[in-house]
């Protein structure tokens, strides 16, 4: 009984997910390192990251809205890629859509995890139908803005992936 209530649930949300298509979860997080920023350099090869198509559509739509606001594009890392990409695989294979991951834990432990040092980083994450949809909320949220307008961020490694909760998952990690 409980597989046939939860299939139900999640037949419901999608259905109400198509019918809405503004439909949107967003969350965001910010840290700054609190290491000594003279000892913190960014270890990255500096690896172009290799984006899907909505994920380059994502990229392009931040980027778009940064230099509209007098800001330095950011740069897409295969490190950060891989991060990002870890982090929406944990999120639909395992129902659920939080910065804290039981298995993978904040998004700052998972850099450090995955060797990647930063003096700031943050991590948008949102359970959209589109890229353009997923930046418009982005966008139209004060704190997830902050992270898209953050002059210190550099980089960013970005991760979208099919749902069937959310449509898609859109999970964008940020590092400067």
């Amino acid at each position: 009984m409980k597989q046939s209530k939860r299939k139900i649930i999640i037949l419901f949300a999608f259905v109400i997910f198509i019918l809405i298509e503004s439909f949107s979860f967003a969350v965001y997080k910010t840290s700054v390192s609190e290491e000594n920023e003279k000892q913190q350099v960014i270890e990255l090869t500096q690896e172009e990251g290799i984006l899907l198509p909505e994920e380059q559509e994502t990229l392009r739509l931040i980027n778009e809205y940064r230099r509209s606001n007098g800001l330095k594009e950011l740069k897409a890392i295969a490190r950060l890629q891989e991060v990002a990409k870890l982090k929406a695989e944990d999120i639909v294979n395992n129902e659920y859509f939080a910065h804290t991951s039981l298995q993978l834990g904040t998004p700052f432990e998972m850099l450090k995890q995955n060797g990647v040092t930063y003096k700031i980083a943050g991590e948008n994450l949102a359970g959209n139908i589109t890229p353009k949809k997923a930046v418009e909320a982005w966008i139209n949220s004060h704190s997830h803005k902050e992270n898209i307008l953050e002059k210190k961020f550099e980089y960013t490694g970005i991760c979208v992936i099919e749902s069937p909760i959310y449509g898609s998952v859109f999970v964008q990690l940020f590092i400067g």
